[in-house]
């Protein structure tokens, strides 16, 4: 007799019939070695050995799926009505839409902005898009339009 693996499976007479009466009455391979207490992978491989797997067996009846049973009495809410514009001034971010300042008004967090509607090129309103104009150039001039100067000239 040579010497066992730690997780070899002995496999007796009684335990062979066990697994091939199971096998030809349709149990599958999971359920078998959950019966037998070993893994399936060890009843797929003796199965093998023995012939068994490419064998017909009785199938146990498979239920046929099922159709969806469809919901006629549904009935879709109306949307909630739309949140009041806060005054210009008050807007949290999630206030503001695409085309809303974004100038934030306040020192600290959390932050409120201007929320009026955006200069053309800007993401500010007309006042605060000259307000963040640099001193430099001149009041309304965009920065864009400002000419650069040459260093070292």
């Amino acid at each position: 007799m040579r010497a066992q693996n730690p997780g070899e499976i002995l496999w007796s007479e009684a335990l062979v019939a066990r697994l091939s009466e199971l096998w030809m009455s349709g149990t599958t391979s999971g359920e078998i070695g959950r019966r037998l207490g070993i893994s399936r992978s060890a009843v797929m491989g003796k199965l093998k050995r023995l012939g068994l797997l490419g064998r017909e067996r009785s199938q146990v009846p498979i239920k046929p799926p099922q159709m969806p049973r469809l919901v006629t009495d549904f009935v879709i809410p109306p949307p909630p009505p739309p949140r009041p514009r806060p005054p210009i001034g008050s807007f949290d971010i999630m206030d503001l839409l695409y085309s809303d300042c974004r100038w934030p008004e306040g020192n600290y967090a959390p932050y409120k902005f201007c929320g009026d509607r955006q200069a053309p090129n800007s993401s500010y309103c007309e006042t605060h898009t000259r307000r963040s104009m640099s001193a430099s150039q001149p009041r309304g001039t965009p920065f864009y339009l400002t000419p650069l100067r040459s260093v070292g000239a």
